[in-house]
């Protein structure tokens, strides 16, 4: 009966780490402040290089307009509407990013809790497991 719930339970536990090998596991190895700061700096850049495409796409479709009101254009209320945008762009992207990260570390701190846990019961399975066989052989020689 011992053996057959520690297989099923080394079964569990081998699923878990073939599904979460990825994701929960290597999550794990962060603190959690780090792990939302690493997914911040990578919003960050994600995120400028998404603005300036967006941007030179923009560009390039209103190219006939650009160059026909080159010198007529004032610079400084376009840059200002480019840098608030941007600025609004990534805030909005990093709440985003920060809300989802804290939330995936949360739920993958849990689900390597619940793994250890089961590990822990299988540790304890063995042992218990060790303690019969001990028993069982002093018994044995005590009976001779």
């Amino acid at each position: 009966m011992t053996d057959e719930k520690r297989l099923h339970l080394m079964i569990s536990l081998a699923r878990f780490r073939q599904r979460n090998r990825d994701r929960a596991l290597r999550v794990n190895r962060f603190y959690q402040g780090d792990y939302i700061s690493l997914t911040l700096i990578r919003n960050f850049l994600l995120t400028t290089i998404a603005y300036v495409l967006l941007l030179a796409l923009i560009a390039l479709y209103h190219l006939d307009f650009v160059l026909a009101n080159l010198n007529d254009l004032k610079f400084r209320p376009l840059l200002a509407i480019i840098i608030v945008s941007y600025l609004l762009m990534l805030g909005v992207y990093s709440v985003i990013a920060y809300t989802v990260a804290r939330i995936r570390f949360v739920r993958a701190e849990a689900r390597v809790e619940e793994y250890e846990r089961q590990l822990g019961r299988l540790r304890r399975m063995y042992r218990e497991e060790d303690v019969l066989e001990k028993v069982r052989r002093e018994w044995g020689r005590n009976k001779r």
